[in-house]
């Protein structure tokens, strides 16, 4: 290697270190040349993939240097797969940035898994959705009446996933019928089951199928009959019953609900690596930030059929801070029977 080699990689080097140990570093030298990677919890086709869609399209507006980026889908488990890489995996370098699929956040309370979503570096969430069951308009589902009275099989891709946890849920709480059906990698694949008559339905956020299935809603081809999360003023909840309202306050079942409600209102959550430097993690955490103010950023989210309702980064830190803390062991003892899986019969 000549002398101007050695030079060259001295320079890198040096440059890696002054990053790491803190020391001013332009963020243009440090992003530029660079591509950023989207990662998507869950197959194509479903809202989670449109979510990061807009986030890699938009992002490098916001980010000093203006790296290129990319989209890329790592379904399994429900999104635990890509929380999995994204914790253990995943350089440390600001490279990939996950979306965390709504469930996984709680998953550690009650079950061993190989990430902690409270040690990821969060940097900010574009909505955060309320989620409701949804049943096929030839399924002679209405209300929720219909579902107490005889079971019926709905899709979810992984145990851990926000379309199987709340149905569990539900069905222990308010002594529902829904058979859960694993395996669908992707809300699209869901959408198709429901549309072949495989299952009734799913548990899942309106613009699952404003933003896939765009004709469904105005059609009716889906009907709503339980929503859970943040209270929704969406046209297509008017009149439907929100979970809290059935559920008695202090009662052991609204706390274990308080805590899985968590996932819903940190929403649809972007994140780095656990360690990756402070100086990356807050320049990420600015252009989000940048991004969620963006009058062109919100059009493009609207117009695409997603809800738009940002979430700061601090929000997310505190809300995810504040639900751990507010889990007894009370509500953990039932939550786990929630997140236990149960033993298949010989």
């Amino acid at each position: 290697m000549d002398i101007r080699s050695l030079k060259g990689a001295a320079t890198v080097i040096a440059a890696g270190a002054l990053l790491l140990t803190g020391t001013p570093v332009a963020a243009a030298d440090y992003f530029a040349g660079k591509t950023i990677t989207v990662q998507v919890p869950s197959g194509s086709g479903g809202s989670y993939h449109a979510y990061c869609q807009m986030v890699q399209r938009n992002i490098a507006r916001f980010i000093p240097g203006k790296p290129k980026t990319l989209i890329q889908n790592l379904p399994g488990g429900g999104g635990a797969k890509s929380a999995s890489y994204m914790y253990n995996v995943a350089p440390k370098n600001g490279g990939v940035i996950g979306m965390i699929a709504p469930g996984n956040i709680t998953v550690p309370l009650v079950r061993k898994v190989k990430f902690d979503a409270r040690k990821f570096e969060w940097l900010g969430s574009p909505a955060a959705r309320s989620n409701a069951l949804w049943f096929w308009h030839t399924s002679g589902i209405k209300t929720l009446a219909d579902i107490q009275k005889r079971e019926v099989p709905i899709a979810t891709s992984g145990f851990g996933s926000s379309s199987s946890v709340l149905p569990r849920l539900i069905n222990k709480t308010l002594g529902t019928k829904m058979k859960i059906i694993y395996g669908y990698r992707g809300g699209g694949l869901m959408n198709l089951a429901i549309e072949k008559g495989e299952v009734m339905g799913r548990a899942t956020f309106h613009s699952a199928f404003s933003t896939a299935r765009p004709t469904w809603l105005p059609e009716k081809k889906v009907t709503a009959v339980l929503v859970m999360g943040p209270r929704d003023p969406h046209p297509a909840f008017k009149g439907v019953p929100h979970i809290v309202d059935l559920l008695k306050p202090g009662s052991i079942e609204r706390s274990v609900y308080d805590i899985i409600a968590i996932n819903l209102e940190v929403g649809q959550a972007f994140y780095v690596a656990p360690g990756t430097p402070k100086k990356i993690v807050n320049e990420l955490e600015t252009a989000f930030r940048a991004m969620h103010a963006d009058a062109s950023f919100k059009q493009q989210v609207l117009k695409r059929g997603l809800e738009y309702s940002p979430v700061s980064a601090a929000e997310i830190r505190k809300k995810i801070d504040l639900g751990f803390k507010a889990a007894t062991p009370e509500a953990l003892k039932e939550l786990r029977k929630i997140f236990t899986k149960k033993k298949k019969k010989s």
